[in-house]
């Protein structure tokens, strides 16, 4: 089978590049014809080239809404399809879903599968810009043979949409096992990992810290990069725990690291079905994490981890304060995370259940 995936961007890697990596590399080992179609020249395309998967360049298409460029990289996407071909074309990320949605219906292509990793409407902005990409949501959910959630959440907040509901099916990401390298030091470390954008909601976590920190002994470890670093790096300064919060930037396999982080924290403002609160459900540790989008199909609250509201440094706080302060109920949660993860979200259940949907 010729496989084409598509993807806006190639950096950074976050859950939809890493979505894409884990489909292509293992569709490649079961003998398909595998390609990818992304923009840029990031880390994902170094990574796929690493497993000799053949990679197709847009370098104009980006995250960011620019009409020129929009319509470049629609009639390139249009003239890749009708040269490669592809039997299944797979297609990630808005912009990819509304662009490569269209060109592969007006090049024929038959399976056209859609994969959403959160729904950009779900995201701060305008209003008008909100009900724009609604429509074009709907457009490329109606123009696949298939759209994939990974969340019950993310298939709930469209499923009422005209025509759409019988095209839309739940699969959730999965992860392999993967190894975790010694603790780095004793001290107590709360830590995140994820893209330093401000829907990842990393300023309340720094609010948050500035009035943990006052009185204990802790560090706070950012693994990750991204556009709003040097606003947090300043934020930091400014509320004077810059010494205690360690921006490390972005780190080849975070996730091993995990073992060195006495709490994991992810305080987003959306979400669909995050890899990294798997991954360090897999490395058996308590979670504190916002009630948005897939997160409460990971985390049950007061069970696996505990649940806060977005933008709520207080919450937040308290919830960091109780965690400290019991030992016992941290091993408790993270316990149970570990075995809900392994029974739940597997790699294999996911490919397994995807490539269903290409036959």
């Amino acid at each position: 089978m010729k496989i084409l995936y598509g993807i806006t961007k190639s950096e950074p890697f976050g859950g939809a590049q890493r979505y894409v990596f884990d489909l292509a590399t293992e569709m490649k080992k079961q003998e398909h014809n595998v390609a990818v179609l992304c923009g840029g020249q990031g880390t994902l395309v170094k990574k796929l080239a690493g497993e000799k998967i053949r990679v197709i360049s847009l370098d104009k298409l980006e995250r960011d809404i620019t009409i020129a460029k929009e319509f470049s990289s629609f009639f390139r996407i249009l003239k890749i399809l009708k040269k490669e071909r592809p039997d299944v074309f797979h297609i990630n990320s808005s912009k990819m879903g509304g662009l490569g949605g269209l060109a592969g219906r007006l090049a024929g292509i038959r399976k056209i599968i859609f994969t959403t990793h959160g729904w950009a409407f779900n995201e701060p902005r305008p209003g008008w810009q909100k009900i724009l990409i609604k429509f074009f949501t709907w457009l490329t959910i109606i123009g696949s043979r298939k759209t994939i959630c990974v969340s019950e959440k993310i298939k709930k907040d469209v499923e009422k949409w005209p025509f759409v509901k019988n095209k839309l099916e739940v699969i959730y990401n999965g992860i392999e096992p993967f190894k975790l390298l010694p603790r780095e030091d004793n001290a107590f470390t709360v830590g995140a990992i994820s893209e330093l954008h401000r829907v990842k909601g990393l300023d309340i976590l720094l609010i948050a810290w500035s009035k943990f920190i006052k009185n204990r002994e802790a560090k706070l470890v950012i693994m990750g990069d991204g556009e709003e670093r040097e606003n947090l790096e300043n934020m930091a300064r400014n509320l004077g725990i810059y010494d205690s919060v360690d921006f490390r930037g972005f780190v080849e396999n975070a996730r091993t690291y995990l073992s060195s982080f006495d709490i994991f924290v992810m305080p987003s403002r959306s979400e669909a079905l995050p890899y990294a609160l798997l991954e360090a459900g897999f490395a058996g540790l308590p979670v504190i994490a916002t009630s948005v989008g897939g997160i409460p199909e990971i985390i049950e609250s007061g069970i696996s981890g505990a649940l806060i509201p977005s933008d709520d440094s207080e919450a937040l706080l308290s919830s960091l304060v109780l965690f400290y302060d019991n030992p016992r109920m941290r091993d408790r949660l993270g316990d149970f995370l570990k075995k809900s993860v392994k029974e739940k979200f597997s790699l294999e259940k996911v490919l397994k259940e995807t490539f269903k949907r290409y036959l």
